[in-house]
């Protein structure tokens, strides 16, 4: 028996990120001189170098940019092989996350977050095909 995977550590870069995953939401740093959206999480604007950095809700819709398949078993837990991508989010930022979809990624498919729930009251976004209603 396999035990499980061990959970992301919360750093105080993360911890709002992480937060918001667990109510269900992707929440992004965000400069509030500049009004750009970044990833990952810095004190430090990448655009104009502003220190006026907070957080917002993203709606978290997108399309891939890359992806791979893993097949070998980096942490005890996972499932192989396992599908990462590279998201574009339309906000502006390219977030890397797990794949949440029964078909392959298509380079350029439009995509959606949803949430993962890893345990602990944790959960972490990963993105799949946008599904027609």
């Amino acid at each position: 028996m396999s035990s499980p995977r061990p959970l992301p550590n919360r750093y105080p870069e993360d911890v709002e990120h992480l937060d918001g995953a667990a109510l269900g939401e992707l929440r992004i740093p965000v400069c509030h001189s500049c009004g750009q959206e970044f990833w990952p999480p810095s004190p430090v604007c990448p655009a104009d170098f502003g220190t006026d950095v907070g957080w917002v809700s993203d709606p978290g819709v997108g399309t891939v940019n890359s992806w791979v398949r893993f097949h070998k078993r980096y942490f005890a837990g996972d499932d192989v092989p396992y599908t990462i991508v590279q998201v574009q989010l339309d906000s502006g930022p390219r977030l890397t996350t797990t794949w949440a979809g029964e078909e392959d990624p298509e380079i350029g498919g439009p995509v959606a977050v949803t949430f993962r729930e890893v345990g602990d009251g944790m959960a972490l976004p990963e993105f799949g095909p946008v599904t027609s209603q």
